[in-house]
C-alpha cells in the first residue's frame, strides 16, 4: 500500500471512528434537536452555531426551523414558537407543533461548548457518509473493470486520471478559441518572465552551468542517460534534494531499482561528507556519525517536506504516475512539480502496450510522459540506459547512443548523456594522491547536452566524488552540433 493510500485509509478510518463514537453517544436526531434547541434558546448570541446548523441538520423539519430562526434574528425579531410557526406557514412549510413545543421548552438546550461538540460530531458523520457513498460508487466501477479483465490498480489510476482531466477541462467537448481570443494577455505573461526576479525560467537544479544551458529545468521530458555506474541516479537525487529544498515544490522520485534507503544514504553521505559505504555498513566512526546525525536533520527539514520517494513496482505505470503527480500538483496549489523516474527501460507498460516489444513500450510511455509534462507544466526527468555499443571503449556520447532505446531522440525535449572523462580524471587523481587521506577519489564527468529544444548544446563539466555521492560544478564548453549527432 502506498504512503498516500495508507494516509487516505487512515483518514477514512478516523472519520468512521468519529462517526461510531457519535452514534454511541447520541443518535443523529437527538444531536440535531440539541443543536436546534440551543440555537432557539438565545439566537442573538448563538451565531457561532447558527450557520453551522444549516449545514449539519438533515431532518427537513429541523432545517426549515433553523432557517426561520436565523431569518427572524436577521430581521431583528425575537423568535418564539408563535413567530416561527407563522414564518413556516407563510413559506408553505409544514408546521409540526410538537417539535416546536419541544424546541422552545428549552429542556434540550445545552451549553454552547456541548452544542459545538455535537456540530463537530454531525460534521464527522456527514463526511463519513459522503466518503462511504463515494467509495461504494468507486467500488462499483472498479468491480466492473475487474469483471472485464482490467487490472484493478490500473482501473483506479485510470479513474483518478479521468477525474483530473474532467476537473481541468470542465466539459467533454472542448471549445478551441481563435488566436485573437487565445492570445489575450500573452504579452503580459512574457513580460512577467522578465520581471519575476528569477534567474532561470525553469526550476533551479542546483548546478550553475547546467541552469545556464537549460534555463533551469524546463517544462517537458528531460532524458538523463549514461553508461552504468556513471552517477545518473546520484545526480538525479542531488537535483531532487535541491529542487525540493530551494524551490519548495513537490518532487516525486519513482525508483524502480534502488530502495528508499539507498537513496537516503546518498543524501546523508553528501550532506555529511562521510563515505556512503560506511553509513550503509554501520562502520562510521563516532565523529563521522555526529555529522551524519546533523545531515539527517538538515535533510528532514530541508528537502523532506517536499520530497517523496516511491519504491516503484509493476503497478506504477505511467497512468498511475500521472494520477499521483496531478494530485501532488493540486495539493500544492497548482505549483510546478518535479517528477523523476529511474529508469525508462523498466517502467511498466500500460494496457495498450502489454504485448508489444520493448521499443514499442518505451515509445508509448514516452508519448504519455510528454503529455503528462504538458499537463503538469513541469519537468519530467527520466533516467535512461544507453545501448551497449555506445559505451564500449568509452567514446564521447552522441545521439546514436540512444538508438535501439525507443524514440528517445525524437520524443525528448532535452537529452543529457553523462560520460566519464578519463583524461581529466587521471590529472585530478595525480593531484589528489599526495592528499588522499583528506580527499576521497573524484572523477570528471561530462554532462553532454545533446538535445535542447529551446537552447544551446554544451558539455557541462561536473566533478563526481563517489564516496560522498556528491556532484560539484566545474564549468562548461560549447558542443558541436555535428559531434552531438555523431557525424
Amino acid at each position: 500500500m502506498t504512503e498516500g493510500r495508507a494516509k487516505g485509509k487512515k483518514r477514512l478510518d478516523d472519520l468512521a471512528s468519529d462517526a461510531m463514537e457519535a452514534d454511541a453517544d447520541y443518535d443523529r436526531r437527538h444531536m440535531e434537536e440539541t443543536v436546534l434547541a440551543t440555537l432557539a434558546s438565545d439566537p442573538f448570541d448563538q451565531d457561532a452555531i447558527a450557520y453551522a446548523a444549516q449545514d449539519v441538520l438533515w431532518s427537513p423539519g429541523f432545517k426549515t426551523i433553523a432557517h426561520a430562526l436565523i431569518e427572524s434574528v436577521t430581521e431583528g425579531i425575537v423568535p418564539d414558537k408563535t413567530v416561527i410557526a407563522d414564518k413556516l406557514r407563510s413559506s408553505g412549510a409544514k408546521v409540526q407543533d410538537a417539535i416546536l413545543t419541544d424546541i422552545f421548552a428549552g429542556k434540550k438546550a445545552r451549553d454552547i461548548t456541548v452544542c459545538l461538540a455535537h456540530v463537530e460530531k454531525l460534521k464527522a458523520l456527514d463526511k463519513y457518509h459522503h466518503a462511504n457513498a463515494l467509495i461504494k460508487t468507486f467500488q462499483t466501477v472498479v468491480d466492473k473493470k475487474k469483471q472485464d479483465g482490467m487490472d484493478v490498480e490500473v482501473a483506479v489510476a485510470d479513474l483518478v486520471g479521468k477525474f483530473f482531466d474532467l476537473a481541468t477541462e470542465k466539459k467533454l467537448l472542448r471549445d478551441y478559441p481563435n488566436e485573437a481570443k487565445a492570445a489575450e494577455g500573452f504579452l503580459d505573461i512574457m513580460n512577467a518572465r522578465r520581471t519575476d526576479g528569477r534567474d532561470w525560467l525553469g526550476l533551479d537544479c542546483g548546478f550553475k552551468h547546467l541552469n545556464e544551458v537549460l534555463n533551469g529545468l524546463p517544462e517537458g521530458v528531460i532524458i538523463l542517460a549514461g553508461s552504468p555506474s556513471c552517477g545518473k541516479t546520484t545526480l538525479a537525487k542531488q537535483i531532487a534534494d535541491h529542487v525540493a529544498e530551494v524551490e519548495k515544490v513537490p518532487v516525486l522520485f519513482y525508483s524502480f531499482e534502488q530502495s528508499a534507503e539507498e537513496l537516503r544514504i546518498k543524501s546523508l553521505a553528501r550532506l555529511a561528507s562521510v563515505d556512503s559505504r560506511k553509513i550503509w555498513k554501520g562502520r562510521s566512526a563516532d565523529v563521522e556519525w555526529t555529522e551524519v546525525e546533523k545531515a539527517a536533520e538538515d535533510y528532514r527539514q530541508g528537502s523532506g517536506p517536499y520530497l517523496t520517494i516511491i519504491e516503484a513496482g509493476r503497478k506504477d505505470t505511467v497512468e498511475a504516475i500521472r494520477a499521483a503527480a496531478l494530485m501532488a500538483k493540486r495539493k500544492a496549489g497548482d505549483k510546478s512539480v518535479l517528477l523523476i523516474l529511474d529508469y525508462l527501460q523498466i517502467i511498466p507498460a500500460g494496457d495498450n502496450t502489454r504485448d508489444g516489444t520493448l521499443r514499442e513500450r518505451i515509445d508509448m510511455n514516452l508519448s504519455e510522459l510528454r503529455r503528462l509534462a504538458r499537463d503538469l507544466k513541469s519537468p519530467v526527468l527520466v533516467i535512461s540506459s544507453l545501448n551497449r555499443n555506445a559505451y564500449a571503449g568509452n567514446p564521447p556520447p552522441t545521439m546514436a547512443a540512444l538508438k535501439e532505446s525507443g524514440g528517445i531522440e525524437y520524443s525528448a525535449d532535452v537529452v543529457i548523456c553523462l560520460w566519464r572523462d578519463k583524461e581529466a580524471t587521471g590529472r585530478m587523481e595525480r593531484d589528489r594522491l599526495p592528499h588522499q587521506d583528506a580527499n576521497p577519489k573524484t572523477v570528471r564527468v561530462g554532462a553532454h547536452v545533446l538535445k535542447n529544444r529551446n537552447g544551446e548544446l554544451a558539455k557541462v563539466k561536473l566533478n563526481f566524488t563517489l564516496a560522498w555521492a556528491l556532484f560539484t560544478d566545474e564549468g562548461k564548453e560549447n558542443l558541436n552540433y555535428d559531434a552531438a549527432l555523431g557525424n
